[in-house]
């Protein structure tokens, strides 16, 4: 398959991509995001910002829809695809690859990892592109770092290599206002550039393109500053906490990968490993092996030293194909090993055939309880009636992100209580309820006593069961807190009343 036979080919599959991104029920995450994009910030406290305006670019031409809000996540999952179709050959592979969970459920999914994803890819592209300029033109890497006669200037010879570092740049700083972990694909990269030898070619280039990533990360700087650098340091320890080394957590790390993209990229980081000496000599293929194998073999590490968030190495794997196409061609005189390379997509296809049969009529063996896919479409449903019910432009407090992003993805001035779960965006601005003689709080339970000192026994206002096919697997509350004196004063109530 040519690459333009590719390009036709994304372009058949980008119409199923924006039916799923409308019909598919919203994740907690994809609404929490979209809460940062109504009021934008320099960065937030989860993560960087890029997400945020990304979402905010879209619902301000195409309204606050599901849609809409989805819609970058199409437009990465393409970029991504197209980079992956530049730099494979042969494309063999690919139309298997498009089957995984990442490229097909995943590719409308709207979470920092869109943002991460897409420039991770395009910096990929931007390095091969470098490394190729480096391979074939005898004078300095665009000219920049080293002396000719004539003189050259101090960042080039003309314009346009100088421009290129400066896109290097750009991407990369985007990529980090995407996600820290684009970081490690510059550390990936510069570790190409000095495999690549003759560091006076590059060296300068280089560093002008770190520099203007610092320029584009700014935004997240200043952030910090203004909040004492807690936002970064939640990052710091949510990465590198405490090693808990256990055999479970590497396991777990490992059945996510598998899951989504089968056993052939287990293969490639042993294959790649055994023939490094080949595979680093070719341009292409070295940066290839570079932001696949060295940041994989991080995130193997850290999932031996505890648990590892499975898609925490989403990104390593856009360059794990144009090496698996290599190896693949190297196996075509087998027979078998061509069988296994086929047969090692049997597991992410099965769980996007079993996701998509499941979408059409749920699995009996699934029971409700542990049915998190029709459960994200009844607590949409449930928060729809919560709306219709209460009418009311009082704000509600809520106990977790999720349940707060919701109630305020539905048109409810929803809030979220701090230190009852994780920390958040929201509780960046803790608002308690000692600020309020009436308080309306959806929550599972009565809270805790250190809560509502001051207030009058608790009334419960609404029962709001979640129902997933049938079968009831919760129940969420609408529970009133008057202070004394106020009129809507009351006696209190039992969460057993039906």
């Amino acid at each position: 398959m040519s690459f333009r036979g590719f390009l036709w080919l994304l372009a058949a599959i980008a119409p199923a991509y924006l039916a799923l991104a409308a019909v598919l029920p919203p994740a907690d995450d994809e609404v929490y995001y979209w809460c940062w994009a109504q009021r934008l910030q320099l960065s937030y406290y989860d993560h960087p910002p890029m997400v945020a305006y990304m979402i905010r670019a879209a619902t301000a031409i195409f309204g606050n829809t599901l849609f809409a809000i989805r819609l970058p996540a199409v437009v990465s999952t393409l970029t991504v695809l197209a980079v992956i179709g530049w730099l494979t050959r042969p494309r063999t592979l690919l139309p298997f690859v498009l089957f995984t969970p990442l490229f097909t459920f995943g590719a409308v999914l709207v979470t920092p990892d869109t943002p991460l994803l897409m420039f991770w890819a395009l910096y990929l592209a931007w390095l091969v592109k470098m490394h190729e300029k480096l391979a074939q033109n005898p004078s300095p890497l665009d000219g920049v770092g080293e002396q000719s006669q004539p003189p050259p200037s101090p960042l080039g010879k003309g314009a346009g290599g100088l421009g290129l570092w400066i896109l290097g740049g750009i991407i990369l700083g985007c990529g980090i206002l995407g996600k820290y972990t684009t970081g490690l694909g510059m550390m990936a990269g510069f570790v190409s550039f000095l495999i690549a030898g003759n560091i006076r070619r590059w060296f300068f280039g280089y560093v002008l393109h770190g520099l203007v990533a610092v320029v584009v990360t700014l935004p997240i700087l200043i952030h910090n500053i203004r909040y004492d650098f807690v936002p970064i340091l939640y990052q710091w320890k949510h990465s590198m906490s405490s090693p808990e080394p256990g055999l479970m957590h590497f396991a777990s790390f490992w059945g996510i990968q598998i899951l989504l993209f089968g056993l052939l990229p287990f293969a490639v980081f042993a294959w790649t490993i055994v023939n490094r000496r080949e595979l680093l000599a070719d341009p292409r293929l070295r940066v290839c092996a570079c932001l696949f194998a060295l940041p994989f073999a991080f995130f193997l590490y850290k999932a031996s030293r505890g648990h590892l968030e499975g898609n925490w190495a989403l990104a390593t794997f856009i360059a794990v194909w144009p090496l698996a196409a290599v190896m693949f061609e190297r196996a075509k005189q087998s027979v078998r090993a061509r069988r296994l390379c086929y047969a090692s997509f049997a597991v992410p296809a099965g769980c996007v055939l079993l996701v998509a049969l499941h979408l059409v009529h749920p699995i009996a063996a699934l029971s409700p309880a542990a049915d998190r896919i029709t459960r994200q479409r009844s607590k949409d449903d449930l928060v729809k009636e919560l709306a219709a019910s209460v009418g009311s432009k009082e704000p509600i407090f809520a106990t977790s992100y999720q349940w707060t992003a919701l109630l305020r993805f539905h048109h409810l001035d929803a809030r979220q209580l701090d230190g009852l779960t994780r920390p958040s965006h929201f509780t960046q601005f803790p608002e308690t309820m000692a600020g309020h003689d009436r308080a309306l709080v959806f929550t599972e339970g009565f809270l805790p006593e250190s809560y509502v000192d001051g207030f009058e026994p608790p009334r419960i206002v609404g029962r709001y069961p979640l129902v997933v096919r049938g079968e009831e697997v919760g129940v969420l509350w609408l529970i009133e807190y008057v202070k004394p004196g106020h009129p809507h004063g009351h006696a209190a109530a039992s969460l057993d009343q039906r």
